[in-house]
């Protein structure tokens, strides 16, 4: 089993970026986080095996 997170920077590129790795093959796994401080980014976790 293969684990990646997907980061970027507004909530569109999230979503593009996470159905293009599910296009590879990936599968999300939880939802989609931010940190509001600092680097103020979104993150997917997903799964491949």
């Amino acid at each position: 089993m293969e684990y990646r997170i997907v980061r970027s920077k507004t909530l569109e590129d999230l979503e593009k970026d996470v159905n293009d790795a599910i296009g590879d093959g990936w599968v999300p796994t939880g939802g989609p986080m931010n940190l509001p401080f600092g680097f103020a980014g979104y993150f997917q976790a997903l799964i491949r095996e």
